[in-house]
């Protein structure tokens, strides 16, 4: 699951009411918006909540805040009561599984699906698909951690090099610029062991190999495509040493990955989602354009093709009073429109063709340019947990970087994850 890094409130929980489906003036119906605590969504929700209240007279959106950290567990509490504490929810896809198994979702009316199948990207949807093939969310982004690479523009041009553009260009670069002194890195030449980068990068190597690491709804790891894949991101590790397994392990702090690495000007290239372009700028106060860009991370054979999890989304539960007003906001939500205004506000490839292809995106987003002509070769990770996913290939990778001999090989370490992840996940 991708990490909010933008101006979170811990702690600080921005109710605005606390009753769902309320009739806030006598008049209105009251409908409650939930989401968590970020600054630049928490405005953008508030404004497109004004917009629409401003406009008609019979409805009027609440939103209410939490931290991300309480904010699944606030969902599943209000989910499982009699009466519903909230009447939208915003829902990361990494928690739409359980969600939606556990039947407390409303299905998406028809007239919404419709829409969205004409104008969206199939990995949007994935997380929030029943098993009766309905939907019971909505996607606002396309969550993508594969396809983009920060690199850092002054040392590029520091050092007379041009921006690579295929892997082994990508790894030349990394091989003339790392700098090491004993064990540690001046300049990591290369930096990708972050979980979310190793997982989809892993995957997507599998994919673009014409191989499969998902067949029959059980995972498969014990194929050439996938022992390719490892050996050659292991290789960068132990034979080039293009970096280490710090953004991996939290070694030097537990927020520290590539994306940090360069923000101190101690990485050339890191392969990372567009999401953390703005953590470059507050936290380091790098630009986009001249500390930094943010260039193509192109696929690793012939096969075009990665893997993408699903992002946040709107869901309306089963125990609302509110149900059509709830989905008439969401309609309104989705309008092109007011979408393309909300992903740019809050940084976000957005779901829908139509807003991709308008060019006020990328004109006010230019560095999401790299993304969005790759987005329909996009494929939805999985139905499973991708945290079991991330936290156990970090595990095996991390190993055998170190060599502590749990696994006589990269053959003897993917059957081992192959079989952990059947087990844990219980497939």
């Amino acid at each position: 699951m991708k990490k909010i890094l933008v101006m979170f409130l811990l702690g600080t929980v921005l109710v605005f009411s606390l009753t769902a489906g309320g009739s806030g003036d006598g008049k209105r119906t009251t409908v409650q918006f939930w989401g968590h605590v970020n600054n630049a969504w928490n405005e953008s929700h508030k404004a497109i909540a004004n917009k629409f209240n401003a406009a008609q007279s019979e409805i009027a959106i609440v939103p209410t805040f939490f931290p991300y950290d309480d904010f699944e567990a606030k969902i599943q509490t209000s989910l499982m009561a009699r009466n519903a504490a909230a009447d939208i929810y915003e829902i990361w896809g990494g928690w739409g599984l359980d969600f939606v198994a556990s039947d407390r979702l409303s299905p998406v009316p028809l007239d919404i699906v419709s829409d969205l199948m004409e104008d969206s990207y199939d990995p949007v949807f994935g997380a929030f698909r029943g098993k009766d093939n309905r939907l019971y969310g909505v996607p606002v982004e396309f969550n993508n951690e594969y396809g983009g690479m920060l690199v850092n523009k002054v040392e590029f041009q520091r050092q007379g090099i041009e921006y690579p553009t295929t892997w082994a260009e990508i790894v030349d670069v990394a091989r003339r610029t790392t700098v090491r002194r004993g064990n540690t890195f001046v300049m990591r030449g290369l930096d990708f062991t972050t979980d979310d980068t190793l997982t989809h990068t892993f995957l997507s190597m599998i994919l673009s190999k014409g191989g499969q690491y998902w067949v029959n709804n059980r995972f498969r790891l014990t194929t050439p495509e996938a022992q390719e894949a490892l050996q050659v991101l292991l290789d960068w590790v132990i034979v080039d040493q293009l970096t280490n397994t710090d953004s991996a392990t939290g070694a030097q702090g537990d927020e520290i990955d590539g994306a940090h690495f360069l923000g101190q000007n101690n990485a050339m290239i890191v392969p990372r989602g567009p999401w953390v372009i703005s953590m470059l700028d507050e936290d380091y106060g790098k630009k986009y354009g001249v500390d930094f860009d943010y260039i193509k991370f192109p696929f690793y054979s012939n096969i075009q093709a990665f893997t993408a999890e699903t992002g946040w989304s709107m869901c309306v539960p089963r125990n609302t009073k509110v149900a059509e007003e709830a989905w008439t906001y969401v309609r309104y939500f989705l309008r092109p429109e007011n979408l393309m205004q909300h992903n740019i506000n809050c940084a976000q490839i957005p779901p829908r063709r139509s807003v991709v292809a308008n060019p006020s995106f990328v004109r006010q987003l230019p560095y999401m340019a790299p993304l969005l002509d790759i987005l329909q070769y996009g494929r939805y990770i999985g139905p499973f947990n991708t945290d079991v996913l991330k936290l156990s290939l970090r595990d095996v990778f991390v190993s055998l970087c170190l060599k502590d001999g749990r696994f006589a090989n990269v053959s003897a370490a993917l059957s081992f994850l192959e079989n952990k992840l059947n087990t844990d996940l219980r497939l």
